[in-house]
């Protein structure tokens, strides 16, 4: 069996929604459902939280999650890479405490909607295809990259965003490849791809197909999720 850590990133500054990682979502803290999804999910064996706030960091722990560090405000901005929050949370258990998970499953706080059950079916893909670097959920996307073009700021010229298939922004869209979007649910990635790869994803990257998307970015979302979560109570 995989050792299993799932890492919550869950800073406290935000643009589009205040304070939107512990903003309450039915009387819970949206960063509680998250630590509830990997807590749930019996193959994960520990849950951390990466935070930059002690109130954040306050507020996980209450609802069971491990904060073994503050993340470091470099570490916390607008422009920050998911890689820097990764490379830096996995470097510190490594040095602090010896410990070195197999797989690493990303949980971004702003998805209070997922299904354990594709946590879980994530986890054990990879730990059968040990070739495979990394898994992300991806949805259907509802626009066309075929269909969409570059434009020349300066001439007003265009240019095909896709060049594999000629004239395809021609073509009938019932006739193109289907084409996918990452919704940023659930990644599943082995521990050395960000330690020794460098990367969030490595070379070989699976797909996991999900229909719905309840990542939440704005106001409308966060209301859409919070009619979706009433009725499923």
């Amino acid at each position: 069996m995989s050792e299993v850590l799932a890492v919550i990133p869950a800073r406290s500054g935000s643009k589009s929604v205040v304070d939107k990682n512990i903003r309450l979502i039915n009387g819970k803290p949206m960063l509680a459902y998250s630590i509830e999804h990997a807590l749930q999910t019996s193959l994960i064996d520990r849950v951390i939280v990466s935070t930059d706030s002690e109130k954040y960091a306050s507020i996980a722990r209450e609802y069971g999650a491990e904060v073994p560090f503050i993340r470091p405000a470099e570490y916390a901005t607008d422009t920050s890479l998911d890689l820097d929050v990764f490379m830096h949370a996995l470097s510190f258990l490594e040095e602090k405490e010896g410990y070195i998970p197999d797989l690493v499953v990303q949980l971004r706080p702003t998805y209070p909607i997922r299904r354990i059950q594709d946590i879980e079916n994530m986890i054990r893909y990879m730990e059968v295809h040990p070739d495979v670097d990394s898994m992300r959920c991806v949805a259907p996307a509802k626009e066309i990259p075929y269909k969409m073009w570059h434009m020349d700021e300066d001439t007003g010229m265009l240019s095909p965003l896709m060049t594999d298939i000629p004239e395809c922004y021609n073509m009938p869209r019932q006739q193109l490849p289907n084409v996918y979007y990452q919704n940023a649910c659930i990644d599943v990635f082995r521990s050395e791809v960000v330690t020794k790869k460098h990367s969030m994803t490595g070379d070989t990257i699976a797909g996991y197909k999900m229909e719905d998307n309840f990542d939440i970015d704005t106001e409308e979302e966060f209301l859409r999720a919070k009619e979706y979560l009433l009725q499923e109570e």
